[in-house]
């Protein structure tokens, strides 16, 4: 009998497990060496308290099946006879310890036991014959009864290869050979003894010779075979068979009744089965989207229905066609809609509803951590993302399916402990989460994903083209009409990586079985690497804003003299136009440059001109320059460590030259003897100012406005918002900080290190900015961390992660932006 087999199983009750091909060897050697030191016994139901079913005698290997030779009790027989117990689990171990010596001897049989319903499934079924040699029952397997079917099986169908090579012989048409063939098989297939089978081929041989005679003589129609077997009964008397020429006509004339009766039968059912699986597609509501090709396509899987499928299949063949229906509906939808499906479409509610459900068992326990409770961690509602957001983390669960389901099922069961030193997939999408649910600026810009995407992404916007329309649009007959123009169109704009290195605590890292997760240190971990993520995400939006903003209608300025600034004590230097444009040099993902750089800036000392300082130490020594003030204009010398240097005036030219923004409107807050509070009114009606040249001459209406939060609080200050002066469309919200002015709402920036500085208010309309995701951020492998100066480990990790994305402002709409400078004139 089948005891178990190789491969791989899962069960709900064990997970999943493997039983190898080594294990069986391993079953078979400790069981022929007696290691369990008792008689493996066969049971019923894995109960051995009610008595054993059989003893084992023998253990052997069949290709990957381990089987063995039972002797049965009386037990045993009527439990496989009478009740039903015809296949077999295996009890065993994977590594047997024996209670004495305490010594270990790998995978070992235990018992096994009969049962109806093996977790193992695909075994071979015990059987019983019904019997008995002297009153003893003899024991059949399932196994031995196929090798006897078989080999009867082989020995007709060797006897059918010799008629047909024999009829081959006698030139007859292929036809005549096949019928020939299929009237001896439909004989002797009724005959057990091999010796009548060979006596019949012998008579249908002759008939073959005689028929070939019978054509080339009278040159009869080749479709009409009439068989004679006069003589057979001497033929067939010789070997015992009992039967007569009569019965083997009368078998031929049934053979003939039966394949005729059987091929209308077979004609019928694949008619019924064909009629079943149309119906199912028919009735299937996810297919009527589809167009009448693609249905026909879906349809004509028919073709692959015969009569002998069952009703089950046809349902099975029926269902993968909706499946993949389905799938043509939804990709359609979303090619509809913008996003074009690449690679293998997989669509399963399950897998998103095991990663929900991932997310929401990490924010319950995060829930009652003290960064959550301190707000520092918002942790939103699913329900409520933000639509870019989801989709984002749609992508990164689909690069990461696999190890967010093996998350799922380990908190699922109430384990809070991961046997996994890599950074979990749960972790690294919980802080993607938190560091995008938290960026107020999504608001303020559009954001699309683009995962098909390699080195350059289109970013779509709207043009508007009123200026051939003349004298107010009024045409008179027979003249040409003016043309106006709304145009989508879509700008290039390069991918680039954005990565991050990130220092991982043990508490985050070492998620063992011993050890429970502090669900505390990971919240703490969440919230900086996410914070971190955060606001390289904003400073790479605003800095952005500000210099398409800046670049618009920007003013170039040639050699520059600033040798006057360089008294050799100072350090650094002032333009004399403000703000700078801060330059920009399109690169490619490896880093090259793309096209000529814009907004340049040349710094000269001496007639030579010197590299800006890049930050990363390694520079050769020397002079450099960082622009530490693009809204000011402020420019300082530097070493190549970043220390600040203060060159004297040389003979030679000292100068810069740089653009600088003219789409600005600047506010001098020095108030000199005019009160502080009617002087900011002043600020309040700068803004005015440009949402008119906006409005009025760009046909832009804008919706928002930027700014840090200290010039937040110094507009705050003006007599405009005091409740006697208030005037409608300039408010402060119940906090007291700006809300809106001239009826534009007011952000304020919570990422250290953007240009705005405390001087500017970026005005523009929302939606100019585009942010592309091509990738989300995803943390690699970690590695050992180890200290900078001694080179000893810290017992933390590091793991880096990148984001491919585009942040762009496409030049034609430049002019939707534009800006206040509030600064002071004294202090500059």
């Amino acid at each position: 009998m089948t005891i178990t087999r190789a491969g791989k199983f899962y069960d709900p009750r064990y997970g999943e497990f493997e039983i190898t091909r080594d294990m069986l060897l391993s079953m078979v050697k400790n069981f022929e060496a007696d290691v369990y030191g008792q008689k493996i016994v066969l049971d019923l139901a894995h109960k051995p308290q009610d008595g054993a079913a059989g003893f084992f005698r023998k253990l052997f290997l069949d290709g990957n099946k381990l089987r063995g030779e039972v002797e049965f009790t009386e037990y045993g027989v009527e439990a496989v006879t009478q009740r039903g117990f015809i296949y077999v689990s295996a009890e065993f171990t994977e590594n047997y310890i024996d209670n004495e010596a305490r010594k270990e001897h790998g995978p070992t049989l235990l018992g096994a036991a009969l049962t109806p319903r093996p977790v193992i499934k695909r075994l071979d079924p015990v059987q019983l014959s019904e019997d008995a040699l002297d009153g003893a029952p003899t024991y059949l397997s399932d196994r031995v009864t196929r090798f006897l079917q078989e080999d009867m099986t082989m020995n007709l169908k060797e006897l059918m290869k010799k008629l047909r090579k024999k009829l081959a012989e006698f030139n007859l048409a292929e036809a005549i050979i096949t019928q020939l063939i299929n009237s001896y098989e439909a004989v002797a297939s009724k005959m057990a003894d091999e010796d009548v089978q060979i006596s019949l081929m012998e008579a249908f041989v002759a008939q073959g010779e005689a028929l070939a005679k019978q054509l080339a003589e009278t040159g009869a129609d080749a479709r009409t075979i009439k068989l004679d077997f006069t003589g057979l009964d001497e033929a067939l008397g010789k070997v015992g068979s009992g039967l007569t020429e009569d019965d083997v006509r009368k078998l031929l004339a049934e053979e003939a009744r039966q394949r005729e009766e059987n091929a209308r039968k077979l004609a019928e059912q694949r008619d019924a089965r064909v009629a079943q699986f149309r119906k199912l597609l028919d009735e299937a509501e996810g297919l009527k989207s589809l167009t009448e090709e693609q249905r026909k396509v879906l349809a004509d899987a028919e073709e692959l229905i015969t009569a002998e499928m069952s009703e089950d299949q046809v349902k099975s063949l029926a269902e993968h066609q909706i499946k993949l229906g389905n799938q043509m509906a939804v990709q359609a939808q979303l090619a509809g809609m913008g996003y074009a499906a690449a690679g293998q479409v997989h669509v399963s509610a399950g897998e998103s509803n095991e990663i929900r459900s991932l997310q929401e068992e990490i924010i319950t326990h995060l829930r009652g951590t003290a960064p959550h409770l301190n707000g520092l961690l918002r942790l939103g509602e699913q329900d409520k993302e933000h639509p870019f957001v989801a989709k984002v983390l749609a992508e990164f669960d689909r690069l990461n399916a696999a190890r967010l389901h093996n998350e799922r099922k380990l908190l699922a069961g109430g384990t809070t402990g991961i046997s996994d030193t890599n950074l979990p997939a749960g972790f690294q999408r919980t802080v993607i989460r938190e560091a995008l649910s938290d960026l107020r600026v999504l608001n303020l810009i559009q954001t699309l994903t683009d995962f098909g995407a390699t080195a350059t992404t289109q970013i779509p916007y709207e043009e508007r083209d009123t200026s051939a329309v003349m004298n107010d649009g009024i045409v008179f007959e027979g003249q040409p009409i003016h043309r106006a123009s709304v145009a989508q169109k879509m700008d290039t704009a390069y991918i680039l990586p954005m990565k991050l290195a990130f220092l991982i605590s043990n508490e985050v890292m070492h998620f063992t079985r011993a050890s429970q997760i502090d669900w505390d240190a990971y919240a703490r971990n969440v919230e900086s690497n996410a914070r971190v993520m955060r606001e390289l995400i904003v400073r790479r939006i605003c800095n952005e804003l500000q210099r398409a903003a800046d670049a618009y209608a920007a003013a170039d300025v040639a050699n520059e003299d600033i040798s006057a600034q360089l008294d050799g004590a100072t350090s650094t230097i002032k333009t004399a136009q403000f703000p700078i444009v801060r330059p920009h040099q399109q690169k490619d993902l490896q880093g090259n440059n793309v096209g000529s750089a814009e907004n340049p800036i040349t710094v000269r000392l001496n007639s030579t001109a010197i590299s800006e300082y890049d930050g990363s130490g390694t520079q050769p020594a020397g002079t450099y320059y960082r622009v530490t003030n693009y809204n000011l204009g402020y420019i300082q010398f530097v070493d190549q460590t970043g220390t600040p240097v203060t060159p004297s005036a040389s003979a030679g030219a000292d100068d810069v030259s740089y653009s600088y923004a003219t789409n600005i409107e600047k506010f001098d807050l020095d108030n000199g003897t005019v009160e502080l509070a009617t002087h900011l009114d002043g600020l309040l009606r700068a803004v005015g100012s440009r949402k008119a040249v906006l409005a009025q001459d760009r046909f832009v209406v804008p919706n928002f406005m930027l700014m840090s939060y200290t010039l937040n609080n110094t507009a705050t200050g003006a007599r405009t918002f005091e409740a006697q002066a208030k005037r409608s469309g300039s408010d402060t919200n119940n906090d007291g900080d700006l809300e809106m002015i001239k009826g534009i709402p007011a952000f304020a920036t919570n990422a250290p290190g953007v240009d705005l500085g405390d001087e500017r208010i970026l005005i523009g309309m929302r939606g100019t900015l585009t942010y592309t995701v091509a990738k989300p951020f995803q943390t690699g492998e970690p590695f050992e961390n180890v200290d900078a100066t001694t080179g000893r480990p810290t017992g933390q990790k590091q793991a880096y992660g990148e984001e491919y994305s585009a942040i762009k402002v496409p030049t034609p709409i430049r002019n939707r932006l534009t800006s206040v400078i509030a600064y002071s004139a004294s202090a500059r």
